[in-house]
């Protein structure tokens, strides 16, 4: 007789017998090569015909079933047999054996104590079938562009990516929301620099010849935006950061350029102050993000200061009211890369993903993807077993990265010094839709 097959009955215990022989709880016991099997909690259905039990929360990716012990308690006091029958064995409980349940089906038949009573379970043990901390990546298009247009920048505007290019003469826009079809838009202007531009407040700023235009959709026009305020004129836009724009104008009368802010209608500039220092001036990587404490801040990668210098540098901004803006300079104690431009970054899975880029000497950047999971102070390259993109990916600058509200990357077109792409990559973290 089995009593819950977990107690030893004394001869000198009294009880009165229950012929309930359906299982209360089903549980697995402790394993050191696999800790949360213990841990893994088991739903029970009784149901009319054969009932079922299962672990709703599937165990970690990896995690090995084939050598098992589990332990069960019924609801009634006794039962005179439980046997588990796999596709391989058939097994008389006692509370010891280990069984297999990588092989399904797997069945559990109990008898009551009076023989009267009998009742079939099937035990589905559920583990993970990816691995959480896989990269899934994949292409999806070939050739976005008709031609080799070496100048290009793409922008994600409520999950619509924008891609601008030019090849010197002419100017295209397309669109896609998905990146594999992509639909042109008339673009009023003829050339311009096409990787000045940037997203903030829910539209797309560009300059033109030193003019600043906006697009809120694709159905929308372009509007013409005021370039001065008093003695400052726009030289390059640079991100959205703390609700404003912020940008880089020349001081016409001091003849200095000045890091500004911008409000939404161009209304109201703020001089954050002369250039720092190694501070960018075109060609580099630059994002806002929430940190793990929930604070925005702002990181900006690389890319050539005034005068024409390849920079390391990586300007990590933090705004506290009452102190202003504090900018820190992370290259000054952790060089960790070479200088760099035409970098691309994002922040994913509370982490920094940075792709391609060029050295002083126009050399890419010996890893595709490199991150940094302490906001940009130390980098490494990732586990190429869990995060390596495709062998069609050939090494590049100059490429857009950048994710919807699906968790999905996306990287767009780039360079070498060879080789002008319009691809289009997507990928994706298994377990960031898990979390």
């Amino acid at each position: 007789m089995l009593s819950a097959l977990s107690c030893t009955n004394s001869s000198s215990t009294t009880y009165t017998p229950s012929y309930d022989p359906t299982v209360a709880t089903m549980t697995f016991t402790a394993n050191d090569s696999f800790p949360a099997l213990a841990k893994a909690v088991f739903t029970v259905e009784g149901r009319i015909d054969t009932g079922l039990i299962f672990n709703v929360d599937s165990l970690k990716y990896g995690t090995r079933i084939d050598s098992v012990i589990p332990k069960f308690t019924f609801n009634g006091s006794v039962v005179s047999s439980a046997v588990i029958l796999t596709p391989n064995d058939t097994v008389y409980l006692s509370g010891k054996e280990a069984i297999d349940f990588s092989q399904r089906p797997v069945y559990l038949h109990t008898v009551s104590e009076d023989g009267a009573f009998e009742k079939w379970y099937e035990i589905r043990v559920n583990v993970h079938q990816t691995d959480p901390d896989l990269y899934v990546w994949e292409k999806i298009s070939d050739n976005v562009l008709p031609g080799a247009y070496s100048n290009q920048k793409t922008v994600m505007l409520r999950d619509t990516m924008y891609m601008f290019a030019s090849d010197g003469l002419q100017t295209k826009l397309l669109y896609s929301a998905g990146g594999e079809d992509w639909i042109e838009k008339e673009v009023p202007f003829t050339n311009f620099d096409v990787k000045n531009t940037v997203v903030y407040a829910g539209k797309i700023y560009c300059m033109n010849d030193g003019e600043t235009r906006r697009l809120s959709s694709c159905n929308a026009a372009w509007e013409a935006m005021t370039e001065e305020k008093g003695d400052y004129e726009l030289k390059q836009l640079v991100f959205e950061f703390n609700g404003y724009l912020w940008a880089i104008a020349w001081n016409k009368t001091e003849e200095k350029n000045y890091l500004v802010s911008i409000g939404e209608e161009f209304g109201g500039w703020e001089g954050e102050g002369e250039l720092k220092e190694d501070f960018p001036m075109s060609d580099f990587a630059a994002l806002k993000f929430l940190s793990p404490t929930g604070r925005e801040r702002g990181m900006i990668v690389g890319g050539f200061n005034e005068e024409g210098k390849c920079l390391n540098t990586r300007w990590n901004v933090e705004y506290a009211p009452g102190s202003g803006y504090n900018w820190e300079n992370f290259s000054i104690e952790q060089p960790w890369f070479a200088a760099l431009t035409g970098v691309s970054i994002i922040y994913y899975d509370k982490h920094f993903l940075m792709f391609g880029g060029v050295d002083a000497e126009n050399k890419l950047e010996d890893n595709a993807i490199l991150e940094s999971f302490d906001e940009g102070m130390n980098w490494s390259v990732p586990d190429s077993t869990h995060n390596s993109l495709p062998e069609s990916y050939k090494a590049r600058a100059y490429q857009s990265v950048m994710t919807d509200s699906n968790n999905n990357i996306y990287i767009v077109g780039g360079k070498s010094r060879t080789e002008v792409f319009s691809d289009v990559y997507k990928g994706k973290l298994n377990s960031i839709n898990w979390k």
